[in-house]
C-alpha cells in the first residue's frame, strides 16, 4: 500500500510544479507603449513598456530578456540587452509597476521601407534561478518611404531626406510627361539625422524623386 501513496505523492507534487509555473507565468503583465515604433530617425529604436508584478505576495526576479524575429525581420534587426539590463529593475516586488525605457532594437540602415515584426519574451520567476517565460508581448518596427524636402538656399537648392532610408539615390526630371529621370550623382552631406544635397536647379522646372534601385 505504500509505493501507491508514493506514486500519488510524486504525481501532486509535478502537478503543484506545473501550477507554480503557471502563476509565474502569469504575475507578470508587461505592455508595450507603444507596440509600434519608427525607424526614421536613427539605427537605434527603444521601446518604453509597463511591467506590472500582478501577485500580492510574491517578489517577482526578471532574470533575462530573449528575442525572435519574425521573417525578414531576422535579416534586419538585432537587439540592444544592454539596454533592457541598465535600465529595469531585477526585481518587482509584489503588486510594483515599471514603467520606462525596456529594451532597445538595432536597425540595420540597408533596411528597406517595410514593417519588420518581432516578440520580446522577459524570463525569470520567484528566484534569481528561475528562467520561465514571464510575458512574451508582439513588438514592430515601422520603415516608412522616406520623405523628400526640398528649401532654397540662395540661388540653389538643398534637397534632404532621412539618413536612414539607405540605399535610395536622388534623381531629377524636368518634365513630368517623359520617363527621362538623371541620377544626381552628388554625395549627400549628412546633417541632423538627414542626407542633404545641394543642387542647382538651372533654368526651367525641376522635379525630383527618390529612387532604391
Amino acid at each position: 500500500m505504500h509505493t501507491p501513496r508514493l506514486n500519488l505523492f510524486t504525481v501532486l507534487s509535478g502537478l503543484a510544479l506545473l501550477v507554480s509555473a503557471e502563476s509565474a507565468r502569469a504575475d507578470l503583465a508587461f505592455e508595450l507603449t507603444p507596440a509600434v515604433e519608427s525607424g526614421v530617425v536613427s539605427n537605434e529604436i527603444v521601446f518604453n513598456g509597463t511591467l506590472i508584478n500582478t501577485s500580492p505576495t510574491d517578489t517577482l526576479f526578471l532574470n533575462s530578456i530573449q528575442f525572435s524575429f519574425i521573417d525578414a525581420a531576422a535579416g534586419y534587426l538585432a537587439a540592444d540587452t544592454n539596454v533592457f539590463f541598465a535600465n529595469v529593475p531585477g526585481i518587482l516586488a509584489p503588486l510594483e509597476t515599471y514603467s520606462d525605457v525596456v529594451f532597445a532594437i538595432v536597425l540595420n540602415p540597408a533596411a528597406p521601407p517595410g514593417q519588420y515584426f518581432g516578440i520580446v519574451t522577459v524570463q525569470g520567476g520567484t528566484n534569481i534561478f528561475d528562467s520561465t517565460d514571464l510575458a512574451s508581448p508582439i513588438f514592430e518596427v515601422s520603415v516608412p518611404l522616406p520623405a523628400l524636402s526640398i528649401a532654397l538656399s540662395g540661388t540653389n537648392v538643398v534637397v534632404s531626406w532621412a539618413w536612414s532610408s539607405s540605399g535610395f539615390v536622388l534623381q531629377q526630371n524636368s518634365d513630368l510627361t517623359t520617363t527621362n529621370w538623371i541620377t544626381v550623382t552628388n554625395s549627400p552631406a549628412v546633417t541632423n539625422w538627414q542626407n542633404q544635397l545641394l543642387v542647382s536647379p538651372g533654368a526651367g522646372d525641376r522635379f525630383y524623386r527618390l529612387l532604391r534601385p
